[in-house]
């Protein structure tokens, strides 16, 4: 890798650290992890236009525990410590009655929302790995009884056929819409690998483990030829085979590749490769922190510099003058979003990290 030295990178690169700082700022903020009530520890999962906390939910927390343990040198490990603590101690709540009462909390009561209608693999899994970040980023102590709970909750998505299931109903009756998130699919990929590194910590049960294992071996052969439909998704995928199966790189930098044939003049990806024009931010995130690793990797087919700086020129352009950065930038009242200011503020700090030529984090870093 050869660090830029061109006044435009050079520029860029200071942008990007100046941009990531301000994202880390509001992500630290009581706008973002709550700081009172029932849900006082809990990662705001959505918000309106006024910044207004509508939901929180698992997922959501298990990323920004993750984002917390990686790479926050800058920051007083006491800020840091408190976040996670509050961040676990949320969790350790949301099991006491046995199980996760609803996958979505809303603040203003029960809302109507067919994701409470079921439990989600992905989401324990990204919780587990925040959990187990956290540890070992000396943030927390491992709250063993809470990551032997969670295993026991993703144990029962694997299938006595061996096979992962993507979502679990609960009751009787309810019926959940065909999306891909239900679906399940080598998106699973990313999730499945982070459930295998918790064996770092804990024994996991043999049937979800070798489940993980058959998933990721399945679609390992067809990483570079991949249907890229939702986006999205298909970089989750990516992202967990960096992980999981390292030697797949050349193949993960043939994939982006061709969906990096889907960019923009201003630097911009589509929601989808048919049917959905959406501009959304944490695509061009994802899309960056990828092109990042396999270019400090020194993999055959990564993105060139000018590729990296319209990825990392159209995220800035999305960061607003208080840190957020919004689903998508193409409507007026645009919302805050925390993973996509979590995707982002990573990506431009890498992108920062990349450029001055200093190494980047593990692929098992990417939130």
């Amino acid at each position: 890798m050869t660090p830029l030295t061109r006044g435009r990178g050079r520029a860029l690169a200071a942008a990007a650290r100046t941009a990531a700082a301000r994202i880390s700022a509001w992500l630290l903020s009581p706008q973002v992890q709550l700081r009172e009530g029932v849900h006082a520890g809990a990662i705001a999962g959505a918000m309106d236009s006024t910044g207004r906390t509508r939901y929180v939910y698992p997922e959501i927390t298990g990323y920004y525990l993750h984002w917390l343990a990686e790479a926050h040198t800058d920051r007083a490990r006491e800020t840091l410590a408190s976040a996670a603590s509050n961040a676990k101690d949320w969790t350790a709540r949301q099991f006491e009655g046995g199980a996760l009462a609803e996958t979505r909390a809303y603040l203003d009561g029960h809302m109507a929302d067919w994701r409470n209608d079921a439990v989600f693999f992905f989401d324990f899994a990204m919780l587990l790995r925040g959990l187990c970040a956290a540890a070992e980023a000396d943030l927390i102590a491992l709250p063993r009884n809470l990551v032997e709970r969670l295993l026991e909750e993703l144990d029962k998505f694997a299938g006595a056929d061996g096979e992962i299931r993507a979502a679990r109903v609960l009751g009787s009756g309810a019926a959940l819409p065909a999306r891909w998130s239900t679906i399940g699919g080598p998106f699973e990929a990313k999730a499945c690998s982070r459930v295998l590194l918790a064996a770092r910590h804990v024994e996991l049960p043999a049937k979800l483990s070798g489940a993980c294992e058959r998933l990721i071996d399945r679609y390992a052969p067809d990483t570079a030829s991949l249907a890229l439909e939702m986006l999205h998704p298909t970089l989750y995928f990516a992202e967990g085979m960096l992980l999981a199966r390292p030697d797949q790189a050349a193949q993960v930098a043939h994939l982006l590749a061709r969906l990096l044939r889907l960019q923009r003049d201003d630097g911009s990806l589509p929601e989808a490769e048919q049917g959905s024009d959406l501009p959304r931010s944490d695509i061009i995130a994802q899309a960056l922190r990828i092109g990042l690793l396999l270019r400090d990797l020194s993999i055959e087919h990564a993105p060139d510099d000018r590729t990296l700086e319209l990825l990392a020129d159209a995220l800035l352009s999305r960061v607003g003058a208080n840190g957020s950065v919004s689903f998508r930038n193409d409507v007026v009242d645009r919302e805050p979003n925390v993973w996509c200011s979590m995707f982002a503020e990573q990506a431009l700090r890498w992108y920062a990290q990349w450029s001055d030529g200093a190494a980047l984090p593990a692929a098992e870093w990417l939130v």
